[in-house]
């Protein structure tokens, strides 16, 4: 929990560095995107937009996203735009239908040509991931993504160590931008603790997805370790 925060604290101020006024932040739910928002500290108000990535999950402080958007904006002095959307949709048809509706569509738009993007990077270890407070996942079927060569979850989408979308019939039914989407926004800045998120960070680093990351120094220094051992056996 502490490095968390002290993670957080340290996002929080690169943030804060980062933006300027005019800027449109986007970003996702998580407990690493809610210790951003809780340690973040400025002397002045800065003009810019909040905005989520996803849907939301109501229940916990964490997984609504849009409550995280406007504690960020009040901190920040900003105005948060909200996505009144559920992360996932009953059926592929329906988020089809959900994701075309004007209002929904203008608030993901926003958020794809986003100049920050801020964003956590989820395991799907079958004990002590969040991605299970987004989603019920039976333990038989946690068993199963993980032994299908899931290895993370990014934007809310479980995804592969090279960084790919999983074909998994739970990605179909979510409302939120691919990871392919943040292509467009000029910074993507990675936030995540603990060394069960090893997994998941190569992944999104694979896919290209991340600027940059903040995270603890045990769980980067791995990563950079695990990184240097592909370039050495490459």
């Amino acid at each position: 929990r502490t490095t968390l925060r002290q993670v957080g604290r340290a996002a929080a101020s690169h943030l804060v560095e980062t933006i300027r006024d005019g800027d449109v932040i986007a970003i996702t739910g998580g407990k690493g995107v809610g210790a951003v928002v809780q340690n973040i500290e400025t002397d002045r108000a800065f003009d810019v937009t909040v905005v989520p990535l996803t849907g939301g999950v109501q229940g916990k402080y964490y997984t609504d996203v849009n409550h995280l958007a406007s504690q960020l904006a009040e901190r920040l002095g900003g105005r948060a735009v909200m996505l009144h959307a559920p992360l996932f949709a009953e059926s592929r048809e329906q988020r089809d239908m959900l994701m075309n509706v004007n209002s929904i569509k203008e608030v993901l738009d926003l958020a794809r040509n986003a100049q920050v993007a801020l964003v956590g990077v989820g395991s799907v270890e079958p004990d002590g991931s969040s991605y299970y407070d987004l989603h019920h996942v039976s333990e038989a079927d946690r068993k199963m993504m993980v032994g299908t060569g899931i290895v993370g979850e990014f934007l809310a989408h479980l995804i592969h160590q090279n960084g790919t979308v999983a074909n998994f019939a739970l990605n179909s039914k979510l409302i939120a931008l691919d990871p392919s989407e943040l292509a467009s926004c000029q910074r993507v800045i990675g936030i995540t603790s603990g060394t069960q998120k090893i997994k998941p960070i190569r992944a999104a680093l694979a896919g290209g997805y991340l600027n940059s990351l903040v995270a603890d120094e045990e769980t980067a220094r791995a990563v950079l370790q695990e990184l240097e051992g592909a370039d050495h056996a490459a």
